[in-house]
């Protein structure tokens, strides 16, 4: 995974704001009959659009980039203790198979993933695996399984007996130790459900963010509802900004 900093959010933030402005202001100006006098009523809709957009994405992405950072020299050597402790586990493979699957080689970091490739394994050895796997999910977060897709397309290609093998293990055991289990085209993800955040973690995020997105929210309502409604658009963007910042206070920390 890439890591994002801070000059990355304030980019990001500037790209999307850009983006809902070009779109905001091309809704607007057709919904207002694409007139001559619906130009200028158009930019400004399109730009308080953009703004509170880029605005809002931009808090979340800065408090994202220094919770990471916070966390970084932690989170580096828990990855180390991570490979060391799966490569450890996995280790009777290697024997198993008279050197032919190298744990070395087949348990790594790939672009910042916690890999366990699994070619050169049969069925039963990649479902005995998996038990392990889940035996040591306290020492692991995210873990991803290359199996193959489950069919022979070459030579190099996964016994097709791993990837059923494995997913019928994962469908009995990783709810039970909090993984979710991410299918994709030739491998698993296993994802940690997440850290539900505290009750004072909860306030302490609400409070930071309340003020400044039902801010965002209430004039970017208020603006889009014209004069007519300017006051129940100002009502209904502020409501919406305190559900938006309840829910997004409440989000789990899947990180690892």
């Amino acid at each position: 995974m890439v890591e994002v900093g801070v000059r990355d959010a304030f980019a990001i933030s500037a790209v999307i704001s850009v983006m809902v402005f070009v779109m905001g202001s091309m809704m607007a100006f057709f919904a207002g009959g694409m007139d001559e006098d619906a130009i200028s009523p158009a930019l400004r809709t399109g730009a308080v659009l953009g703004t509170a957009v880029g605005a809002v994405l931009l808090m979340f992405t800065l408090a994202r980039v220094r919770d990471r950072a916070e966390k970084g020299d932690v989170r580096a050597a828990v990855r180390a203790a991570e490979v060391d402790a799966l490569r450890a586990e996995m280790a009777y493979l290697t024997d198993a198979s008279d050197g032919a699957w190298d744990v070395e080689e087949r348990v790594r970091r790939e672009r910042g993933i916690l890999t366990f490739d699994m070619h050169g394994l049969d069925a039963a050895s990649a479902a005995g695996a998996t038990e392990r796997l889940l035996g040591i999910r306290e020492s692991l977060q995210r873990v991803r399984l290359v199996t193959g897709r489950g069919e022979i397309l070459h030579e190099k290609s996964a016994n097709p007996g791993i990837r059923p093998a494995v997913l019928q293990r994962l469908r009995i055991g990783a709810e039970g130790v909090d993984w979710q289990v991410l299918v994709k085209a030739g491998s698993i993800t296993l994802r940690p459900m997440g850290i539900a955040p505290s009750k004072a973690q909860r306030a302490r995020r609400f409070a930071i963010f309340v003020v400044p997105m039902c801010t965002v929210m209430g004039f970017t309502f208020r603006d889009l509802a014209g004069t007519t409604m300017d006051d129940q658009g100002l009502a209904f963007g502020i409501a919406a900004g305190v559900l938006l910042t309840a829910l997004l206070s409440s989000y789990r920390d899947r990180s690892g």
